[in-house]
Order: C-alpha cells, then structure tokens, then sequence
C-alpha cells in the first residue's frame, strides 16, 4: 500500500531526503509482508553450531545458546510422578543468582526445550556446576524423557535464564509477613527461595508457607520441610483429596492476618490459584506490586 501510494505522488514533490525516506518506508512493509507469508517450517528455531554449544534463534526473543550437560542423579521424588534430577551444567551455572531461575534443557540437538525452574539455591552447588531440578513427566513431552533419562546420560542445557523472584523489593523494613503459595511441582522455586536465605524470615514477623498437592504421596521434598520450619517458614500443607480443598481455600477460612499493610506474597503454581490469591490478597489492600512471580 505505502509503494502504491508512493507512485501516485507527482514527481517534483519529493526531495532527494524525503523520497530516500519514503523508498526505506515502502521496503519495510513489504519485508513484514514477505515475513507473514513464509511458511511454518521457515519461521521455525534456527540453529548453528557454534564451538561446542549449539545456538538456537527464536524469532520471539535473543538466541539461547545451548551446552553439553549430563544427568548425574535421578529419583523418584513424588507421586505425580516427579523426579529430582541432579544436573551438570558447567561454567553456566555462576548465572544463577536468584532463586526462581530457570533453565532450558533437551535430549538432542533438534529436540524441542523444556523450561524448568531450579530447585537449589543459588550457589550451592556453584564449584561442581550442578543445579537440582524438579520434573513432573507429562507424555510426549521433553518432561518425559528426562523422567527416564538414566544417571550418566547426556543433555543439552542452556544458562540459568529468568528474573527469579524480586524479593529485594520486598525488605523487611517494609514488610513484615511474607505469605507463600506454591501447588504441585511449583514447589521446586519455591525451595530454592526458602533454602537461599534471600526471604530474610528471621528479621520479619512471619513468613509462611501454603503447599498445595493431591495427597502426602503427591508432595515433593517432605524430608525437607522440618528445616524449613526451623528456618522461619512456617508450612500449612493442604491435600485436596483430603478434602482440604486448594490452597487459596485455606487461606480464604483462616488468614490470621490483622495487618494487611505490611504484607506481600509470592505465588508459583497453578494459573487459577494464583488468580484466586491475587484477588483475595489485592481485596485486603495488598498492591499487586508486592505480589511476586518468577516470571
């Protein structure tokens, strides 16, 4: 349309600048028009070797450069089923920094990456480059193979990625009740955070936790919940099958909260109960700016 337009313009009514400028604003249309008509398969991820990595470009974003890595331990965790992975990623693992993290991983070079939060705390592993990862399989998916990907095999992996959780924002001079939602295997950020010390709970008047699965045998790093505690964190456990219902239910009955304005939450799981929990929270006055995601 700006090509066409151009043509009828008279000739005399366009400077040298002005129509050098119409001509790179006629070729910019065209070039997104061309883009749209490609098909699928040419506006898939594109890939070159690079060294020993392997670099992938996706059209929605910077490229994500990928790195030999190897599963050295994998256990069942939970019913689901979950399995917690130990896994070495090298070098890149001093670019986990915040818990909440998350990397991409794969089984071959033209298989499709999965995104998996990371269940260690930054830096506890930072010498030997491995990070702990909770995985619940889901046929079909990248989520199955490495359920059954055996101690030893390898992996394509990416750096630690995200902005992980912005507790920062939330010090405890400004709030003094942090409360903590996480269902199935949204747990696994969630323990990193705990497990980092970066919530501060010792200097906070409370900081709890609201984990939310189907049943005991659904519930990953149980073992790991009397630490927690000790730590600071007090933990509600809520088994639907019980009939405890969701989280945001047993929040809902009892808060025990008198002072909402010096609360803030983190949220990790599913999409509706961290809709639920944003209402109820943002109803008692809690800005959504102190309602904190990984994402």
């Amino acid at each position: 349309m700006t090509a066409i337009a151009l043509s009828r313009m008279p000739a005399v009514a366009a400077r040298p600048a002005q129509a050098a400028r119409a001509a790179r604003a006629a070729v910019v249309p065209a070039a997104a028009a061309f883009t749209a008509r490609r098909p699928a398969a040419s506006r898939r991820q594109l890939a070159r070797q690079r060294g020993g990595s392997l670099l992938v470009y996706a059209n929605w974003g910077a490229p994500v450069e990928f790195a030999a890595g190897k599963v050295l331990e994998n256990e069942r965790e939970a019913e689901g089923p979950l399995q917690r992975l130990k896994v070495q990623i090298g070098g890149a693992a001093s670019a986990y920094t915040k818990a909440g993290q998350f990397i991409q991983a794969k089984t071959s070079e033209d298989g499709k990456p999965g995104f998996f939060a990371i269940a260690s705390p930054p830096g506890a592993d930072k010498e030997n480059g491995t990070v702990e990862l909770l995985i619940k399989s889901q046929p079909g998916a990248t989520a199955e193979q490495l359920c059954a990907a055996a101690s030893g095999s390898s992996l394509l992996v990416s750096a630690p990625m995200g902005k992980g959780f912005p507790v920062d924002s939330i010090p405890p001079s400004d709030v003094h009740t942090v409360l903590i939602f996480a269902t199935g295997s949204g747990i696994s950020p969630i323990k990193a955070l705990i497990e980092s010390g970066a919530l501060q709970a010792d200097k906070r008047r409370e900081v709890r936790l609201y984990y939310g699965v189907r049943s005991p045998a659904h519930q990953a790093f149980a073992a790991s919940i009397p630490a927690w505690e000790a730590a600071g964190v007090k933990v509600h456990t809520v088994f639907s099958e019980q009939g405890q219902g969701y989280v945001q239910d047993a929040f809902a009955k009892d808060n025990g909260v008198s002072d909402w304005a010096g609360v803030a939450a983190v949220l990790c799981g599913q999409k509706e109960m961290a809709g639920a929990i944003t209402e109820l929270l943002t109803g008692k006055g809690v800005p959504k700016e102190r309602i904190l995601t990984n994402f």
